[in-house]
């Protein structure tokens, strides 16, 4: 059997870079996959169109209904979640000496606030269905000193904090929850890193090169699956030994 037949799985933020490939790869690793949109309605639903059995559900994670309504039509259309993947997430290039309050307040809401909401609607449909996975999408930029803008830095460090309360409280539900923490990927957000940062994080990376999202999303679906039962509670960097 493949390693996520029978799973029902909901990932935030689906038509980014990272997104796609984990909606792709679950699906080819059996899975049923519903996904998050809020921008691009077009690619949203050309890529559903393009990976079967998929559900395109446009929600924002900073809107608490908006994000019920998602997951209760995932749930409705599968007839409940195994796992959920917190994909959606922003970064801003400023210093500290322009960011405006409402700057901050947008970091804070987009990549933390929103995968707890997200979370903790799933949750309440895992507990009935006896167990489930929760996988955190944080970076790099959150655990090492690196030249980024501090709102997205502090957001994704967060996420390391919220995996291990998470696994918790969760644990006499069964269900996990952990952190994948990217190094650079090619594509995706990657693609505005000045060159000079990249020359640096490549000569400190003991792979030499610049990760993939399929790479990310090999990780992100082992920890979906039953595989990795006995991984609870943790950051799994994937940045080639940075």
């Amino acid at each position: 059997m493949s390693e996520l037949s029978g799973k029902r799985i909901l990932v935030t933020g689906g038509t980014g870079f990272l997104g796609e490939a984990i909606c792709r790869r679950a699906t080819e690793l059996g899975a049923q996959v519903a996904f998050t949109w809020t921008r691009n309605g077009a690619k949203a639903l050309a890529l559903a169109s393009e990976i079967p059995g998929a559900i395109a559900l446009e929600a924002d994670v900073r809107d608490p209904v908006a994000v019920e309504n998602a997951v209760n039509a995932a749930v409705a259309a599968f007839g409940g979640l195994d796992g959920v993947v917190n994909n959606a997430g922003m970064s801003q290039v400023l210093p500290l000496p322009l960011l405006e309050e409402e700057d901050i307040d947008l970091a804070v809401d987009v990549n933390l606030k929103g995968p707890l909401r997200v979370t903790r609607s799933v949750v309440r449909h895992m507990i009935r269905n006896g167990g489930g996975s929760v996988v955190l999408m944080g970076s790099i930029a959150g655990h090492k000193l690196l030249d980024v803008p501090v709102t997205y830095a502090m957001t994704k460090a967060g996420l390391s904090g919220m995996a291990k309360a998470l696994a918790s409280e969760l644990k006499r539900f069964s269900i996990r929850v952990n952190n994948v923490v990217p190094g650079m990927v090619d594509g995706g957000i990657a693609r505005g890193i000045p060159d000079e940062h990249r020359k640096a994080f490549l000569s400190h990376c003991a792979a030499g090169r610049a990760g993939t999202a399929l790479e990310i999303a090999e990780v992100v679906c082992f920890l979906l699956s039953d595989r990795s039962s006995y991984i609870n509670a943790q950051d799994i960097a994937v940045d080639g030994g940075f």
